[in-house]
């Protein structure tokens, strides 16, 4: 029963920071569109709990029927989530220590393996 307790309680104070904190690194460009006050994502709360479901759509209508377009995709994520290093104005990767999508992967206990195939930083031009 004390195990059963001492699990519940992490599992309960775990969860509560996790989506309380306010995350500090968001990118320049998503900090940017926060800060001139405009609605991006049609609810950040949504976005957390079920964007590996966005994406999984997203994959399969890509991969299955050849539709290709710009909402929910990974590299709509990567260019607004992205930060630039200050000295020497190259891209950091979005799964390095420190970044947006690793940030709150590493805070949520989940493995952020996207990145095994897919651009860590933004296509040249493309931004």
């Amino acid at each position: 029963m004390n195990r059963f307790l001492i699990v519940f309680l992490t599992l309960l104070i775990s969860s509560a920071f996790a989506h309380t904190n306010e995350h500090a690194n968001l990118g320049e460009q998503a900090s940017s569109i926060k800060a001139s006050g405009k609605v991006f994502h049609e609810s950040i709360s949504i976005i957390r709990k079920i964007h590996p479901e966005f994406l999984r759509h997203k994959r399969d209508k890509t991969l299955r029927q050849g539709v290709r377009t710009d909402e929910y995709s990974l590299k709509g994520c990567v260019s607004c989530h992205v930060n630039k290093d200050k000295t020497n104005n190259q891209y950091r990767s979005v799964d390095k220590k420190g970044q947006f999508c690793s940030d709150c992967h590493e805070q949520v206990s989940v493995s952020l393996d996207c990145f095994t195939c897919h651009r860590t930083i933004p296509k040249e031009g493309s931004l």
